[in-house]
């Protein structure tokens, strides 16, 4: 069992470093968004992307090591959480204190920056919308005679 536990131990830490990689770059992410840096974005979604392959592996993993585990004390591994675990073997207490730790930080940026999308795609609806809707948001000069009363100015002149 001891080897079983050595590489759920060793699982779980690399998918700490994953999750705190994912981390960093969420805090980037942010400042992107912030200052509306379209290339800095699209350049931490493709590391974000190179990451999520890693992390689905190390995740079935720690799935086939749980089952081997559920097998050994006798237990369904789907009732063998990591706190079971860690509250079981001592020596899992602190990576599940970590883990735990950078899931919490990472969905509290996370839920932030889609805030922050939604925000900027509605400012982006708005500013399509201005140009959409033309007999809206159009303007007539005060000084305008009755045969140029029917000659509006629009925000964007589509004839050009």
């Amino acid at each position: 069992m001891s080897e079983v536990l050595e590489n759920l131990d060793r699982n779980l830490k690399e998918q700490v470093k994953c999750y705190t990689e994912l981390y960093d770059l969420e805090k980037d992410k942010q400042k992107a968004l912030i200052e509306n840096s379209v290339q800095e974005i699209d350049k931490i979604t493709v590391r974000e992307e190179q990451l999520f392959p890693v992390v689905k592996h190390l995740e079935k993993e720690r799935i086939l090591f749980t089952e081997q585990i559920g097998l050994e004390l006798g237990m369904a591994p789907e009732d063998l959480t990591l706190a079971v675990l860690a509250g079981r073997f001592p020596v899992l207490q602190g990576v599940h204190t970590d883990l735990e730790r950078v899931i919490g930080e990472l969905q509290g940026i996370h839920d932030i920056n889609t805030q922050l999308l939604q925000q900027s795609i509605k400012l982006v609806e708005f500013t399509v919308g201005l140009f959409m809707h033309q007999e809206k948001n159009t303007y007539t000069h005060p000084s305008r005679n009755g045969n140029d009363m029917d000659k509006k100015l629009h925000l964007l002149d589509w004839r050009i």
